[in-house]
């Protein structure tokens, strides 16, 4: 029996992303290795991603990048959808192992607030940890939620609380995906 990891890419870009999306793009990498060493990866990600996985799960039809122009009371609910068909989808299923989750402070927060009930996550911080001191500063993951950054100075930085959920890091330092253009993705103007 092989091991089945959920990869929640978010609601932001495709997988692999038309352009740069530094997420995606490492999710992209990431997610062909694990596959060839027999790992079976469910992806949550956006209905016009293409990477080749076992299974997947969306919200969206495409990206929602271009809705991060508009008001945040216009677009804070974007990945708290997201988050919600995530935990449906783990909800419906017996066969997830790991989460691994890449959606910045909501990805985090919903997972851990799952409680004992959950699976166990791996979060990779991939940003500024200075950015949600209230977050970082007080996360309970219990003993099934960890943490891992991408740099060692960014963990020496971390609150204590973040700290003690780390296994560690791993330097973030990834090719392109197979496809990816290695242009910035073109953002679109807001409609609203």
């Amino acid at each position: 029996m092989s091991l089945t990891v959920l990869m929640n890419a978010g609601p932001w870009l495709s997988v692999p992303p038309p352009g740069y999306g530094g997420i995606e793009n490492v999710i992209a990498t990431l997610v062909p290795e694990l596959r060839r060493l027999g790992v079976r990866v469910v992806l949550a990600t956006v209905g016009s991603s293409t990477l080749p996985v076992d299974d997947r799960m969306s919200v969206f039809g495409d990206g929602q990048f271009a809705a991060l122009q508009r008001p945040y009371n216009q677009v804070c609910g974007i990945a708290q959808a997201h988050l919600a068909g995530v935990v449906r989808e783990l909800h419906s299923r017996d066969d997830i192992d790991l989460v691994h989750d890449h959606v910045e402070a909501v990805g985090l927060a919903t997972l851990a607030a799952m409680g004992p009930s959950g699976p166990p996550t791996l979060h990779t911080l991939h940003w500024d940890l200075a950015k949600h001191p209230a977050l970082y500063g007080s996360l309970d993951g219990g003993d099934r939620v960890r943490v891992n950054g991408v740099s060692a100075s960014q963990l020496a930085r971390a609150p204590l609380a973040l700290r003690e959920h780390s296994v560690g890091h791993v330097h973030l330092s990834t090719p392109l995906a197979v496809d990816a253009t290695g242009e910035p993705g073109r953002r679109r103007a807001s409609t609203c």
